[in-house]
């Protein structure tokens, strides 16, 4: 599995992976309805809590924008 470095634009990139898994467009193609930094966290040095931090974003990202997830 690869390792990614921590960071802000890390955390950034792998949201917009995650919404363009699950919609075929970009977090750039969505209004800006979260603040991505209210998400993250500096000293997040625990790949857990950034890979949460990851899906809290994606799921607040598409619930903001009228996306309701079926996990079925």
């Amino acid at each position: 599995m690869k390792t990614y470095p921590l960071t802000f634009e890390t955390f950034k990139r792998q949201v917009n992976y995650a919404v363009q898994r699950r919609l075929g467009c970009s977090i750039y193609d969505l209004p800006d309805t979260i603040t991505f930094s209210d998400y993250w966290n500096d000293d997040c040095k625990n790949e857990d809590e950034f890979w949460n931090m990851v899906e809290a974003a994606t799921e607040d990202l598409l619930v903001d924008n009228g996306f309701e997830l079926n996990p079925y």
